[in-house]
């Protein structure tokens, strides 16, 4: 299932420079039968819903409850905005679904707001999708992500990059990472942020993960991007200094093409798609994201607090039991645990989860043999996917000599330290020459299923362990 572009766009603000200075009205009798609205127009409590029970009120309807919110009949409004009584009766009962850009600017000069929350209210606010709710939850901190934060949001800002792809393996923190980014663009440059989740992990139940919002029900089986989707998206955002971000694209969603569509007629957008498949999108807007530093196992139980995964999973856990102290043995096996979880953001979560009702000791012992075991979050009900059910399908994606590259260097002893491979190792053991090792492990490492170091200035790779128990099971 996937969502059109328009309906799950959620606006966090505009830029300040943009907003258009409100008109003066004044309350005057309405029409009969007509009263007028105390506070926030009606379409827009919480909780309410119109007639179909899709929790937000139609075009029309809010239209309406704006125009008796400041005092104006039909015939006033008309007046005001230029356009005809029966243009404005049309729209409130409902006759024109999608209002024209002229017209909604006229009417939000009329009204006295933005044409960018006009635009909003005809476009954004989507029966069962209201926009606070788009923009994910978050679980935990934000800690050892200083250096990739820096990095996009220059490419963003000051390098004024269009486009960029955010890559990486699931849960290893790339819509928490876009989150971070449109905040920090949000604060320094006042950029309006436009957030539509793709969910290319959706259950089979239709519903989205934990801590990323369910599409409404109306959207589940809806086509996916058309011309009349983007076009009324384009004029959403217009000349706008906006921030799109397509939040799980998958290849059959066409992110690529959406993209190039959308930045040719919208001049100050800028837009960052995040992916685990990164199939069609072009080769040099792609950023990808690594798990989290673990430690070495010669690094001292001193220094352990400073890597970055050991400092997540240790403020996890406290966040569960708030007496927890560590002391050198805690943090020998809390190390244990960051490598065997490849220092992954969302899995070291879930181990703080289990912490509840195993001791650091043996949840280390449960990982470093079976680290999707505890790799997922203790099960809320019957439904609940797997955890990491996602790699076997990235490993599907992969052609023949890819997936024995994989099971060859998951299954074997290379010959230097902590099982890492330098290309020229891996060519030599499969009989390929370096060229075509090194494209097929630079599409892995684009995947997110490799993690990169240097030793003794030669780049080397190695198998997440999460990756490489299911490598070994697609070869078998």
């Amino acid at each position: 299932m996937k969502t059109s572009l328009v309906s799950g766009i959620s606006r966090i603000s505009p830029r300040p420079s943009q907003r258009e200075t409100p008109v003066t009205l004044h309350r005057q009798p309405t029409a009969a039968g007509e009263s007028i609205g105390q506070g926030v127009p009606e379409g827009f409590r919480p909780g309410w819903a119109d007639s179909e029970g899709t929790g937000v009120a139609p075009f029309g309807r809010r239209l309406r409850d704006l125009r008796l919110q400041v005092g104006l009949s039909q015939t006033q409004l008309a007046r005001s905005s230029t356009l005809s009584v029966r243009a404005i009766r049309d729209l409130e009962n409902g006759r024109v679904r999608h209002p024209r850009a002229d017209s909604l600017r006229l009417l939000a000069d009329a009204l006295g707001l933005s044409t960018l929350q006009m635009s909003r209210l005809a476009n954004d606010h989507a029966p069962g999708f209201p926009a606070e709710e788009a923009e994910p939850a978050v679980s935990g901190p934000f800690l050892g992500r200083d250096q990739e934060l820096a990095a996009l949001t220059t490419m963003l800002g000051a390098e004024r990059h269009r486009l960029v792809t955010i890559t990486g393996i699931e849960g290893v923190g790339k819509t928490r990472l876009a989150r971070e980014v449109a905040h920090a663009l949000k604060t320094a440059e006042h950029t309006a942020v436009f957030w539509l989740p793709l969910h290319d992990d959706l259950r089979s139940d239709g519903r989205a993960p934990t801590g990323t919002p369910s599409p409404p029900r109306w959207l589940r089986g809806a086509a996916r991007f058309g011309p009349d989707s983007r076009r009324r998206l384009a004029e959403t955002v217009g000349e706008a200094d906006g921030l799109l971000v397509l939040d799980g694209a998958c290849p059959e969603d066409e992110a690529a093409d959406v993209a190039a569509e959308l930045l040719a007629v919208c001049p100050r957008l800028r837009i960052i798609v995040t992916t685990r498949n990164h199939v069609g999108m072009p080769l040099d807007t792609i950023f990808p994201l690594a798990p989290l530093q673990v430690p070495a196992y010669d690094t001292e139980w001193a220094d352990l607090e400073k890597v970055a995964s050991v400092a997540l999973l240790l403020t996890q856990a406290k966040r569960f039991q708030p007496s927890f102290r560590p002391d050198p043995q805690v943090l020998t096996n809390v190390a244990r645990i960051c490598r065997a979880l490849d220092g992954l953001p969302a899995a070291l979560e879930s181990a703080a989860h289990w912490s509840l009702i195993y001791s650091l000791r043996q949840l280390a012992h449960q990982l470093t043999t079976e680290p999707l075991a505890l790799a997922r979050r203790p099960r809320s009900g019957p439904q609940q996917s797997d955890a990491y059910a996602s790699i076997h399908h990235t490993i599907a994606t992969l052609n023949s000599r890819q997936r024995e590259l994989l099971s060859v260097m998951s299954g074997r002893t290379s010959r230097t330290r902590d099982g890492y491979w330098s290309v020229q190792e891996v060519a030599d053991t499969m009989g390929l020459t370096a060229a075509e090792c090194a494209d097929d492990i630079y599409h892995l490492l684009i995947f997110g299923i490799l993690r990169r170091v240097e030793h003794d200035d030669v780049a080397m790779f190695r198998v997440l362990n999460i990756v490489s128990i299911a490598g070994q099971r697609a070869a078998a």
